[in-house]
């Protein structure tokens, strides 16, 4: 029995005692907790999932699929559901998954996609079930509305389907978006399959508008039956702190390009304005054209360790979608006169607390080939205390003018933390420009870590 199951079943103990005590006279003595109240509120028996299908991503991943149905009478936010697994025989095939679904605020009525990614072998498995188990309602808040606009859906060289947009938000007041999730339809309007999306705009001013990707696997022969999309978002009227930085003034972009296996990177610097250490995430979307009508592609990119005060780092944005899966895009796009915006999403970007400090790199090497840079070594943490971040990374400059070519980062394999003294290894794989000469180069490598 899961923990929801437990919570409800002594919520109803609570209130069998109480009763058989006598009449409470306090406030305190008959008011529930709100996340009780919110789980013993939601009848979920009147929800359902229908449709159930499932098939195996090139991972070798299992998707499972529904569609979420809301028969109450009541918002809902989060489902807490058992996705089971059967033999031809109808035994267990394993012990299943625990898996929440959070539509969020899915109105009495309405309909939502369900989706759970298992990424395991199950011997012997023939079908799935999902079983709800409980429910939870929406939280009374104030809600905004969001528009979707300026998207697009295509199905990339590796059968991915793509689907770009941008995120509008049109109202007098700032919203955070939740839990954004894309979902994809055949000719006949029924799901074929759905992800949470890879890239999300959170918080919108009124009037700004964001980037929104997601690359859905498709099940065998899908490519041929998809037709539309659909974005599913709960919008909440939330005031996000103020920006300590501005794209115009402290993010620079450098150059882009596509690399020998057609992959696209955006290059650029980021820097830290203020006097506190600053956590920060940059969003780029690419346009078909100069007027921005249509949204092809978006990436991000996340501080893993805190800008100190003063720093400026190098980014590669190159997470990319359909750029980076589909042949000559960026060359059709760049006759186009594509154009590349970045924002910097306020949900991710806050001041911290942190102590940062260099770390010793020891042993170091590179070598080339098939037109990257690979480099290996070990990192000493050489700080009075430990670390639980830890980051290496490499500028391959241009020897006559020092312009950066190519840069990368290494997260360090910390599980925990790392004592004093402690080495770990690291590696790091950065691919060049076409053509570019290494003899031409110049590197620069660096280490960080955070302290707790």
């Amino acid at each position: 029995m899961g923990i929801w199951g437990w919570l409800t079943r002594a919520a109803i103990l609570l209130v069998l005692v109480v009763g058989g005590v006598g009449c409470a006279t306090s406030a305190e003595a008959t008011e529930m907790p709100a996340q009780l109240a919110a789980v013993m509120g939601c009848d979920a028996s009147k929800v359902t999932i229908t449709g159930v299908h499932w098939f195996r991503e090139a991972s070798g991943a299992w998707r499972v699929v529904g569609v979420i149905n809301n028969g109450s009478s009541k918002a809902i936010d989060k489902l807490m559901t058992g996705v089971e697994t059967y033999t031809k025989a109808g035994q267990p095939a394993d012990q299943g998954e625990d898996v929440s679904a959070e539509p969020h605020d899915l109105q009495p009525g309405a309909q939502a996609p369900f989706t759970a990614w298992i990424d395991r072998e199950i011997p012997g498995l023939d079908s799935f079930k999902v079983v709800i188990d409980e429910c939870v309602l929406a939280d009374p808040v104030e809600r905004g509305k969001v528009e979707v606009r300026n998207g697009r859906m295509v199905v990339d060289d590796k059968g991915v389907a793509q689907v770009t947009a941008e995120v509008f938000n049109p109202g007098p007041k700032p919203v955070l978006v939740n839990g954004s999730m894309a979902a994809v339809y055949d000719q006949a309007g029924a799901l074929v399959t759905a992800a949470d999306v890879d890239v999300a705009t959170r918080n919108l001013a009124p009037g700004e508008s964001g980037p929104v990707r997601a690359s859905l696997y498709l099940p065998p022969g899908g490519a041929k039956t998809i037709k539309s999309y659909k974005f599913f978002m709960d919008a909440v009227v939330n005031q996000p702190n103020l920006l300590p930085l501005d794209v115009t003034h402290n993010v620079e972009i450098i150059s882009h390009y596509n690399d020998s296996a057609g992959h696209f990177h955006l290059l650029g610097l980021i820097t830290n304005p203020g006097s506190r250490e600053l956590m920060a995430s940059l969003q780029a979307a690419v346009y078909s054209d100069a007027s921005k009508s249509m949204l092809v592609d978006a990436a991000y990119f996340n501080t893993w360790i805190p800008l100190q005060p003063g720093e400026t780092r190098p980014f590669d944005l190159f997470g990319w979608g359909a750029l980076n899966n589909t042949v000559g895009l960026w060359e059709q796009l760049s006759k186009q006169n594509a154009a590349i915006v970045v924002r910097i999403e306020p949900f991710l970007t806050w001041p911290v607390d942190a102590t940062v400090g260099k770390l010793v790199l020891l042993d170091s090497s590179l070598s080339y080939k098939d037109g990257q840079v690979f480099f290996t070594g070990k990192v000493q943490n050489d700080l009075p205390g430990s670390i639980n971040n830890g980051l290496v990374t490499a500028v391959l400059r241009d020897k006559t003018g020092g312009q950066i070519v190519a840069t990368g980062n290494a997260y360090l394999a910390i599980s925990d933390s790392a004592a004093p003294g402690q080495i770990l290894d690291y590696s790091l794989a950065i691919p060049l420009p076409p053509n570019e000469d290494p003899a031409g180069l110049v590197t620069e490598l660096t280490a960080i870590g955070q302290q707790p």
